[in-house]
């Protein structure tokens, strides 16, 4: 049974989490975006505790996710994929076309399970894409 819900936040409401999964040794600044105010971010509420985060950043036609982040105690229980398909509603009702994200190698399953294909890699970095509409991808 789910006990979650999704709902958008302000960006500040998405710190805490993003701290705890991706700088937990470091500096609340460190998880902090520059256009954080500027983007769009949705939190996966337990109640009153946030246990899942996704911020996106528009581009044109492209939205960008900068931070996806469940806390460990809750992952593998649908929370990040559920927040990714809140994520592309939000982006389909605003006529965008492309899903972007850059992530580590050991990332790779969850993307291509939720329909991302690479787009460019390098050593450490592999670069996704999920077109939002019937385009080619790009």
């Amino acid at each position: 049974m789910i006990d979650w819900y999704i709902e958008q936040v302000f960006a500040a409401r998405t710190w805490t989490l993003r701290k705890e999964v991706f700088s937990p040794e470091g500096k609340l600044a460190e998880v902090m975006l520059e256009g954080d105010f500027e983007a769009t971010h949705f939190a996966a509420y337990d109640g009153n505790e946030v246990v899942g985060v996704l911020s996106l950043i528009c581009s044109g036609d492209n939205y960008t996710i900068h931070f996806l982040a469940v806390a460990p105690h809750v992952r593998l229980k649908g929370i990040g994929t559920a927040l990714l398909r809140h994520a592309q509603l939000f982006i389909q009702t605003f006529a965008g076309k492309y899903l972007l994200v850059d992530v580590t190698c050991d990332q790779q399953h969850f993307w291509k399970s939720n329909g991302f294909v690479p787009i460019k890699q390098n050593k450490t970095i592999i670069s996704y894409s999920l077109a939002l509409t019937d385009n080619s991808v790009r």
